[in-house]
């Protein structure tokens, strides 16, 4: 098959949607179909960014969108133009990973290519709202969300042969986000193996520890991901500047984003920013050194619809420390790979307890690992293949 990758979001941006892109990418290219990737990215930081150069990657024209939280996302223009660019790669199946601006280029391709879209929805749009306008977010949430999930989920849905959710969560709200028709739930699949404590010295860590200037005995509780509004970073800052003893701890924020700066400003506020270190951005392959420093993988999102951090959390032999979730339930067995916690109070309850228990974090260690096994790349690959596959067929029956 010949495949097209529509995206708003890919490399040089690191995010859960660019991870499973790589990942459906790799797993159908060892499966023998050509894939293709098209999105809009900005053109310097393409040039300059190696990762690029892996893969069939269509990079379309356009500008930066107004607001600051979305500034890495980017506006084009003339669809009909793009739309014969697309017809030269004679795709088979239209794969879409947004519901915005390149899912526009999409569904007009599909329209006048005759070509099966088949639709992912990686994400819960309820805090998302406020970067659009915080002030309608505020006052007007229910009336904003409903007017967004239709228009953008909703009309995609529309014209989408099937539509993939990466939980049974997410299933069960596909009414709320006007999703119809056929909808199967594929959870997404990454390189495990990548993650393995086995890769890693007993030396890497000592040393990337001291680059750090963490104590080798701190206990360290750390976050990786996109430092964005939507992780809800602050609500772990506020957490720990509440622990009684932080003596001997270090909380690490692994990764960059829009809120970055913020973040910084608010360790300060809280008088921790001698206990809190900022990476920044940390280039994707050398991120799974990261984990194997920490003794806790804490995450306070609400927002997640499947959470890839999660599992290679998991796969790094890190336990859990992260707010309840349905979305991650299939994941997450409380006290057996992980433990839950609910807002600050509970957070900071939580933080304190797993210092003390030591043989408490010991035993949900040896849990992790064998609870994402079912997380592989070539699994999530097959699954996407016969889906592409349905969705041809059913294309072919519509045309009759």
């Amino acid at each position: 098959m010949r495949i097209g990758i529509f995206t708003d979001q890919f490399y040089p941006y690191i995010s859960g949607v660019v991870t499973s892109i790589k990942m459906l990418y790799e797993g159908l290219t060892n499966l023998g179909h050509e894939v293709f990737i098209f999105t809009s990215v900005d053109e310097q930081k393409a040039a300059d960014c190696a990762e690029l150069e892996e893969y069939n990657f269509i990079n379309f024209p356009g500008k930066p969108y107004p607001f600051k939280d979305l500034k890495d996302y980017r506006k084009t223009k003339n669809p009909k133009k793009m739309v014969k660019i697309i017809a030269t790669y004679q795709l088979d199946v239209i794969h879409v990973h947004t519901e915005f601006n390149i899912a526009k280029i999409a569904k007009k391709a599909s329209k006048m290519l005759h070509i099966p879209i088949v639709h992912t929805l990686h994400t819960l749009y309820e805090d998302y709202l406020r970067y659009v306008s915080p002030f309608f977010d505020r006052y007007f949430h229910k009336i904003m969300f409903k007017v967004l999930a239709k228009v953008f989920v909703g009309s995609l849905s529309k014209v989408t042969t099937i539509e993939v959710v990466p939980t049974k969560k997410v299933l069960t709200l596909a009414g709320k986000y006007y999703m119809k028709g056929d909808i199967r739930v594929v959870p997404t699949g990454i390189e495990l193996d990548r993650f393995d404590e086995a890769n890693f010295t007993e030396q890497q860590k000592v040393e990337l520890k001291r680059n750090l200037q963490i104590p080798q005995d701190a206990f360290v509780f750390g976050y990786l991901g996109r430092t964005s509004g939507e992780k809800n970073i602050p609500t772990i800052l506020e957490a720990y500047s509440k622990l009684k003893n932080k003596n001997n701890s270090i909380l690490l924020i692994v990764g960059g984003g829009p809120q970055f700066d913020d973040l910084v400003s608010l360790a300060q506020k809280y008088k921790i920013e001698d206990k809190v270190i900022f990476t920044g951005f940390i280039d994707n392959e050398f991120i799974p050194l990261y984990y194997h420093i920490c003794d806790i993988f804490v995450n306070a999102s609400k927002s997640e619809t499947q959470g890839l951090t999660y599992i290679e959390s998991l796969a790094s032999s890190l336990p859990l420390l992260v707010q309840k979730d349905e979305c991650i339930d299939d994941l997450i067995q409380d006290y057996y790979n992980g433990i839950y916690f609910d807002g600050v109070d509970d957070l900071v309850v939580k933080m304190e307890e797993i210092q003390k228990a030591t043989s408490t974090l010991k035993n949900i260690k040896q849990n992790t690992k064998k609870s994402c096994a079912k997380y592989t790349k070539e699994h999530y690959a097959a699954t996407i293949e016969a889906i592409y596959k349905d969705a041809i067929e059913l294309q072919k029956k519509k045309g009759k």
